[in-house]
């Protein structure tokens, strides 16, 4: 399991360095209309974002992502996807990383609770997709329930993490007005 937790985490660490290459590659006109673009947007937010907004859709893409990576764990062909989901997500933090520098540390943080909590779901997928591929499985739905409720505690985790990561973006939303 340690290799495993390894292997993903140099797999996320992977996937930032190259958002943060495809960052650096962007022609300068370009990143000036994102960051143009981002400015925009978080101007709009300031006037209506609460709390409970903002946790709301942290933790309903937090949720989806674990709901993906349940899924891929408990599918066959669900390792390849399990794998590339982990990049994605470390491209586009390594990618949107590079924005948020110019704006606030503190929401760069605050979303990098979420990442161990990812690997670790990654992981467990891993392990049961393992085990169904080589038919370990003493006994499936035992073993099923046990995965199902993992993920549970997961999901809390990732309650926890959409509430702060929350709290992080009302805050900075409020200095903007």
């Amino acid at each position: 399991m340690k290799k495993m937790i390894l292997f993903h985490s140099i797999l996320v660490l992977g996937g930032m360095v190259s958002g943060v290459i495809a960052f650096f590659c962007l022609p300068e006109e370009q990143v000036l209309a994102l960051q143009q673009y981002l400015l925009v947007q978080m101007q709009e937010l300031t006037g209506t974002a609460t709390l409970a907004e903002a946790a709301g859709r942290i933790l309903r893409a937090n949720g989806m992502d674990l709901i993906r990576l349940y899924l891929s764990g408990a599918c066959l062909a669900g390792l390849p996807l399990l794998l590339l989901m982990l990049f994605l997500k470390g491209f586009s933090f390594g990618f949107t990383a590079c924005f948020l520098l110019g704006h606030s540390i503190l929401l760069l943080f605050t979303r990098l609770l979420y990442f161990p909590l990812l690997i670790g779901a990654a992981a467990l997928g891993c392990r049961f997709n393992l085990l169904m591929l080589q038919n370990r499985l003493s006994s499936p739905l035992r073993q099923l329930l046990q995965y199902t409720i993992a993920f549970g505690g997961l999901l809390l985790l990732a309650l926890l993490c959409s509430y702060i990561d929350g709290l992080s973006c009302c805050h900075y939303l409020q200095q903007l007005q």
